[in-house]
């Protein structure tokens, strides 16, 4: 019962932290918040679920949330900022979900897919979730725009900013990038575990 709680309040959660983190470029507040919530949600998680995540899984974390939600002003500001981040983020993700994955009783290759397919899943509801919010509330989450800055935080406004990709263009081009950077991870472990069987 205390499980179907933490997973109920837990998925609650997510979609809270989730639709946050997608107002980050409109709101600096909403970006910080999103920030603290995502680290410590991830806390969280692993001590309810007793994931016991190490050191530098929670190094990988603070990686991922400084540069995906803190720093998400960049996006608008550094030429293919938003290509670099959509091809490493599964790739290091791909080493959280394969650490929880990897505490299943299931042969390595089925481990490596198991990842492989969460990390594809994850990919593409974010593609989904991005273009429910643009059609909802206009954010410009889907193509590629670059901005000025106005002061030192404060981005110009969006209807100023300009769209130097297309939409359909952008969301299959971090698709491609978000399975290429799984399918590096797989490689490497593939390659990896080889050299432990010798």
């Amino acid at each position: 019962m205390k499980k179907r709680i933490a997973w109920s309040y837990g998925i609650i959660a997510t979609m809270f932290l989730y639709i946050l983190y997608y107002f980050r470029n409109s709101d600096h507040f909403a970006g910080a918040i999103a920030f603290v919530l995502t680290v410590s949600f991830f806390h969280l998680a692993d001590r309810i679920f007793k994931i016991q995540f190490k050191k530098h899984h929670y190094a990988i974390l603070l990686f991922m949330a400084t540069f995906g939600v803190l720093l998400s002003q960049l996006y608008l500001l550094v030429p293919y900022y938003d290509k670099i981040l959509p091809y490493s983020f599964p790739f290091i993700g791909c080493f959280l979900v394969f650490y929880i994955v990897n505490k299943l009783k299931i042969d390595f290759k089925t481990k490596v897919f198991f990842t492989f397919t969460i990390m594809i899943t994850l990919i593409a509801i974010e593609e989904i979730v991005e273009f429910s919010l643009d059609w909802l509330f206009n954010l410009k989450l889907q193509g590629r725009y670059e901005g000025e800055m106005q002061g030192l935080l404060k981005i110009a406004d969006k209807e100023q900013l300009r769209i130097v990709q297309s939409r359909i263009t952008d969301t299959m081009t971090d698709l491609m990038l978000g399975f290429l950077g799984s399918l590096t991870f797989v490689t490497l472990k593939f390659l990896r575990n080889k050299e432990k069987d010798k």
